[in-house]
């Protein structure tokens, strides 16, 4: 495997030695998407998804980071409220 986590990730088949076989070639694995425009997160579809509060269980643990005051804030914009209430 090769590549940077927050770009993308290659790979390609190896001997015992860690040396690529012969006839093998490097093969994505994942490429960072592109963030959505005017995005001030800069976040991809995909982390808008996962991180969306109406994509979230109807029943959540307290502990969930959906409830944490900070990240609401942080989801209105509101930076300076996210950031007291990170503190």
């Amino acid at each position: 495997m090769t590549g940077k986590w927050n770009e993308s990730m290659s790979y390609q088949p190896c001997d015992s030695e860690g040396e690529p076989l012969l006839g093998t070639e490097l093969k994505d694995a994942w490429k960072l998407a592109d963030a959505l425009k005017n995005d001030k997160f800069q976040y991809t579809h995909f982390a808008h998804k996962i991180n969306s509060f109406d994509t979230a269980p109807k029943k959540l643990l307290a502990s969930d980071s959906h409830l944490h005051p900070d990240r609401y804030a942080l989801e209105q914009g509101d930076l300076s409220k996210a950031n007291f209430e990170k503190i």
